[in-house]
């Protein structure tokens, strides 16, 4: 038979109130016991006297099913009624045989019942031994020979019952260490009972035991059936505040299958295939839900606490890993960007390198004209400016991290600006502000913000484009439409971030632009963003004014 932690003698009221229980159905299963032997035995010998002890038995019997009936179990009150029907009994119908049997009887029940005593546990102690002092009194027995067996039976029953209380203080302390770290523990804690669940699971499943993770994991609806057999005992305060409960009575009694879902139901296969190979202690993390609905990843340790060779009950130590996990995912998604990115500049960079290499090697290898090598160093120039373009983004994203972009402010003309990046970008804009204010700015990141704008644009905007620009108040604006199919919105921030490329379908791209342009775009005091107006994907700049604004 296994015992769980929470079957012991000691504890909550709960405790009390279950071995209370136990003790009223084991002692009504064995006067029953005990009555039905005294009958057969009556019955086959034809002893009368065998037929009349059997009274004895089925009256305290018939008394104890009552309680059980009524749900009113009472174990002192089972056991006092039995004592006084073993002294009754033998008073009425006792012989020199039954003697004995009758005294340790009663030594026995008495001692047990002090083990349920609370309070005033020396003062009943006292009127017990008494009480069996004295009971010999009342039986068959000569003076001398009742106040010897009175003398013995209180005196063993004395020392009985300092064993016993001896053994019940020992463990008492053994308790009030559990319910110190149980109850008031930081971590979440509970108590369940898995005994139904592996029953019904070895019901299900009789092949061999290092197959028994296949078996589950090809059939679901036993794993949520074996769950829901699974009985939760006992919780602690830090379980209910983790899980957003109102109070123990949420989380108490059967399990609900629902917690099985198909992100977590691996999780509860590894629990299973633990309890079923009786594992002493193992881990599992899973997808949980508090019961105000919200999502939670927990680990959760534990650890079996019956004694026996069935599986009973675990101690479960839960902890919230929500943030853990989501700080591992990110460090993933970090890397695999880091990746992306590391492999974006060497291609990025190897276009242009290739066509310097190629336009130098003609250059040197044949005899061109005059007009030929001109045009050959205009695109060796112009592949080595993109080659510096995409440096002066690595630049400003690794000073930026440390906080040591160097700024040259002044007043800049924002229209001249735009229309030399865009000459330079080359491309096509159906229309773009006939005029545009001076900006209080870093003239060369101004250009190096516009020209990632317009090269974005020039990668991934629609066929319709435009640029407008006006004053708002102390700032200037600039807004880069588009009627593309833009960025879908959970991913509207995530273009701004380092290394990100929102876009779907897109290769090759460094992932940098918008994220330099808008750390430029704040340390000189203005701002980028991006929106959806209707059908158009919009970034607008904003710089402050300079209050000196350009004549058309």
């Amino acid at each position: 038979m296994s015992t769980r932690i929470s079957d012991t003698l000691l504890g909550a009221q709960s405790d009390m109130i279950r071995v209370h229980r136990r003790v009223v159905h084991v002692g009504a299963a064995a006067a029953w016991f005990a009555a039905a032997l005294l009958l057969i035995a009556g019955f086959i010998s034809g002893d009368q006297e065998l037929l009349v002890g059997a009274v004895g038995p089925t009256i305290a019997a018939a008394f104890m099913t009552a309680q059980i009936l009524l749900h009113r179990e009472n174990g002192s009150i089972a056991l006092v009624g039995s004592a006084v029907v073993v002294v009754v009994m033998y008073t009425v119908v006792g012989t020199p045989d039954t003697l004995l049997p009758a005294a340790l009887a009663l030594v026995v029940i008495s001692a047990i019942g002090m083990l349920l005593v609370a309070k005033h546990l020396i003062p009943l102690a006292a009127g017990v031994a008494v009480f069996l002092g004295i009971a010999p009194q009342f039986w068959s027995l000569s003076l001398v020979e009742a106040v010897q067996l009175g003398s013995v039976m209180a005196l063993s029953f004395v020392m009985t019952t300092v064993i016993f209380q001896t053994v019940r203080n020992a463990a008492t302390a053994l308790d009030t260490k559990f319910k110190v770290m149980f109850d008031q523990s930081p971590t979440a804690m509970f108590e369940e009972d898995w005994t139904d669940a592996i029953e019904y699971v070895r019901s299900e499943y009789s092949g061999p035991p290092e197959r028994i993770s296949q078996f589950l994991g090809a059939y679901p609806e036993v794993v949520r059936r074996a769950v829901g057999k699974a009985t939760i005992i006992r919780v602690n305060d830090a379980a209910i505040s983790l899980l957003e409960a109102s109070g123990p009575e949420d989380l108490l009694g059967p399990s609900d299958p629902g917690r099985v879902t198909d992100e977590n139901i691996e999780s509860f296969v590894d629990a299973l295939v633990a309890l079923y190979q009786d594992k002493e202690s193992f881990e599992r993390e899973f997808l949980g839900h508090t019961l105000q609905g919200r999502k939670i990843w927990l680990q959760a340790r534990c650890v079996k606490s019956t004694t026996g060779e069935k599986p009973g009950s675990l101690l479960v130590a839960l902890a919230d890993v929500t943030h853990a996990r989501a700080k591992t995912e990110a460090l993933a998604d970090l890397i695999r960007a880091k990746d992306l990115f590391i492999a974006s500049v060497s291609h990025e960079l190897r276009t242009p390198l290739t066509a310097v290499v190629g336009f130098t090697s003609e250059m040197a290898g044949s005899s061109i004209s005059g007009d030929e090598m001109a045009e050959l160093m205009k695109l060796v120039s112009g592949q080595a400016e993109e080659m510096s373009y995409i440096v002066d983004d690595l630049l400003v994203a690794a000073r930026a991290e440390i906080g040591s972009v160097s700024l040259d402010v002044g007043e800049v003309d924002l229209g001249e600006q735009l229309h030399a990046v865009i000459g330079g970008v080359g491309v096509n804009i159906g229309e773009t502000p006939s005029r545009l204010p001076t900006v209080s700015a870093d003239a060369t990141r101004v250009r190096q913000i516009l020209r990632n704008l317009l090269t974005n644009l020039n990668r991934y905007g629609g066929p319709e484009r435009r640029i407008l620009g006006g004053e708002n108040g102390d700032l200037a604006w600039i807004e880069v439409r588009d009627n593309g199919e833009g960025v879908p919105a959970e991913d509207a921030d995530r273009i701004f971030e380092p290394y990100a490329t929102a876009h779907a379908g897109v290769t090759g791209s460094v992932g940098l632009g918008l994220a330099v342009a808008r750390q430029l775009a704040e340390l000189m005091g203005g701002s980028l963003r991006y929106r959806r107006d209707k059908d158009e994907s919009v970034f607008r700049l904003e710089l402050p004014l300079s209050r000196k604004p350009i004549a058309a």
